[in-house]
């Protein structure tokens, strides 16, 4: 605990003494919430007084801060320290937990390290020989640290740190005869170190992401400091990046190869990849080994690396390259791509091997960090659910007749239901064709809905956007004493319906025919006072469908009209409202629907208020949610009576 105190001038005479404080100490108590902590724990005093943080000051008032480093630590950060891999005198190297900063590891540090001893003054040898005796080594060995699968370092030892007393670089508290090491445990300034801004001790040489997990050199002495900052700027710190990104490498370039495990040009494990000069940041990166491909069923196939950058450059160097060379590094920062099944699971990057000759002992240092966890989880991840798909492909191919080849790939070729010309839905086979929507399971909930809804009546019903007729279909396959009528703007998309209803010999009950959505009240041959109407729009947001299509496997393939629709996914349903409402206004003999009718609507994750809003002219009834428990489709009634406006 270092204390400090000040005279109230004329100048300040009036001031509060918070503002004072930070005013005064702006390199001790560095924002109002570290000021406040330092008021809560009773460390601003006012002539020998603990002061209340509103306490207004007078001219000639003497104010004094005793200020607690490690509480202030403890208040932020808790107990936490890093984990040290490598440490002596002079210098170490620890790990920067991802989702840290490198001003929260410079704040971290003073607490984790053993605070550097000055060694007597005399010649070289004799503080040469003092470190080898306190690594207990031999001066030809490699040093090469590796941690255990617990993350434990079997340099650190925690019984061994002390709370050292913590100087905060008040420059007027030192005399001439102070050096840098004095400040020994100096609180860094708020710049990250990747900035050049090394001027506080101990400090980082170069910096690892906040998302990402890494190893970091640390200096502890002014002289080390200024050595190893020339060693880094010069390139003799060599650092290896772990990262997992899109794709596999083939040998013709570095052109993307997806879903192709077996395919003869592309680099397998253990490879040494070519850096491409003609890719952005280049001269950054030293060199990039394949350490493992494994398949996925988005991406095709994913890389996992060891790309070794070459010293000054940056981590956002390593994925610039990547991304330059189409293999972006699996992420949700910058120069990154996100993958599905890894949204906001952090940086798929780790600052993994550190290696320099020992600036005092002359030997080389290795240290070597264990990937995270988390690499190993969506490399397994991924392989079983592209093994699950592949599975379910080889089922679907079977059935159609077709086999599933070696050098099938399903990212870059139409989608197996397309292929094949079938998909079940329902516990029913439907044909399908690129002109209609490829049914989804999701949208049996609505199929369910609807004959929980019927309860075994006669009823009447229409399908609006029909496609191949798949729900219309399952309804009367469900519901024997019903009929239905299906329509769809596609001509296309009818043919494949029909055929669907001869196949399931339904031709009596079922008739499809062209129509509109937005059009139902100029359709003479609806006006048949249906029971219940089914609906599935499209609803995913077409200023975003290029974007959608890459995250969406195979619906690049798929009708867009059947999948996208205008003011954001909400067209559709825009139209149909209209269209309804404007129906429900005319004469009994015109109506599409019956008086107390049912209406019930697919919708998207997220959209079941604002369709509440569009038809609020129809009483709400229910929600229903899909085996994913996601709102899937909202159930309506139509009014017994007209409705007097709709807005």
């Amino acid at each position: 605990m270092r204390s400090f105190q000040a005279q109230v001038k004329q100048e300040d005479n009036g001031t509060r003494v918070w503002k004072f404080v930070l005013a005064q100490w702006k390199t001790v108590v560095k924002s109002r919430e570290q000021m406040r902590r330092c008021f809560k724990r009773g460390e601003v005093s006012v002539n020998g007084v603990v002061a209340e943080v509103t306490r207004i000051l007078v001219t000639g008032d003497l104010v004094q801060i005793k200020f607690d480093a490690q509480a202030a630590h403890e208040s932020v950060y808790g107990k936490e320290k890093l984990e040290i891999c490598y440490e002596d005198n002079d210098l170490a190297v620890i790990i920067k937990p991802s989702g840290k900063t490198m001003v929260a590891v410079g704040f971290m540090l003073p607490f984790s390290l053993t605070p550097s001893i000055n060694a007597e003054p005399g010649n070289g040898e004799e503080k040469m020989d003092e470190n080898k005796s306190q690594l207990k080594m031999d001066a030809t060995s490699t040093v090469l640290l590796e941690l255990d699968k617990q993350g434990t370092s079997p340099t650190s030892n925690e019984d061994e740190w002390t709370s050292p007393e913590h100087d905060l670089g008040q420059e007027n508290e030192l005399s001439d005869d102070d050096s840098d090491e004095f400040a020994a445990f100096d609180v860094p300034s708020n710049i990250s170190p990747t900035l050049g801004q090394q001027n506080c001790l101990p400090c980082a040489i170069h910096g690892v992401e906040k998302a990402s997990n890494g190893l970091v050199l640390i200096a502890k002495t002014a002289e080390m400091r200024s050595t190893l900052m020339q060693m880094h700027n010069s390139g003799k710190i060599t650092r290896t990046f772990r990262v997992i990104c899109h794709g596999g490498w083939s040998r013709d370039g570095a052109q993307e190869i997806e879903n192709d495990m077996q395919h003869p040009l592309v680099y397998d494990e253990g490879s040494m990849i070519p850096v491409n000069p003609g890719f952005l940041d280049a001269k950054c990166i030293e060199s990039i080994r394949v350490v493992k491909v494994t398949p996925s069923n988005e991406a095709g196939s994913l890389s996992t690396l060891d790309v070794v950058l070459r010293s000054p450059f940056l981590g956002v160097n390593v994925r610039r390259y990547l991304m330059s060379a189409h293999h972006p590094v699996i992420g949700d920062s910058g120069n990154t791509k996100p993958l599905k099944a890894n949204r906001n699971k952090g940086l798929l990057s780790c600052l993994a091997k550190v290696e320099f000759i020992h600036p005092n002992l002359n030997i080389p240092i290795t240290v070597h960090l264990e990937e995270p966890v988390k690499f190993e989880q969506l490399r397994i991840r991924e392989q079983k659910a592209c093994l699950r798909r592949q599975a379910n492909d080889l089922a679907e191919l079977k059935k159609g007749g077709l086999e599933l080849t070696q050098t099938y790939s399903r990212a870059s070729e139409l989608p197996i239901a397309y292929l094949v010309g079938e998909k079940d839905f329902c516990d029913m086979r439907f044909k399908v064709s690129p002109s209609t929507l490829i049914p989804r399971a999701s949208t049996e909930t609505l199929v369910h809905t609807a004959i929980s809804l019927a309860k075994d009546r006669s009823i009447k019903i229409l399908d609006v956007g029909t496609g191949s007729g798949c729900l219309l279909l399952a309804l009367l396959k469900n519901l024997p004493t019903s009929i239905g009528v299906g329509i769809d703007i596609s001509q296309e998309a009818l043919e494949i319906a029909q055929i669907n209803c001869q196949m399931h010999g339904l031709t009596n009950r079922a008739l499809f025919e062209i129509g509109d959505l937005g059009q139902l009240d100029s359709t003479p041959s609806l006006f048949k006072s249906f029971d219940l109407l089914v609906c599935n729009p499209p609803y995913l947001d077409s200023s975003k469908a290029e974007k959608l299509k890459k995250l969406f496997d195979g619906t690049e393939h798929e009708p867009p009209i059947a999948l996208f629709a205008s003011s954001e996914g909400y067209g559709a349903y825009e139209l149909l409202a209209a269209s309804l409402f404007r129906n429900l206004c005319t004469p009994a003999e015109r109506r599409v629907m019956a008086d107390g009718a049912h209406v019930i609507l697919e919708i998207g994750s997220g959209m079941g208020q604002r369709v509440r809003e569009l038809f609020k002219f129809l009483r709400f009834v229910e929600s229903f949610r899909d085996k994913q428990d996601s709102e899937r489709c909202l159930v309506f009634a139509l009014p017994e009576a007209r409705p007097v406006d709709y807005q």
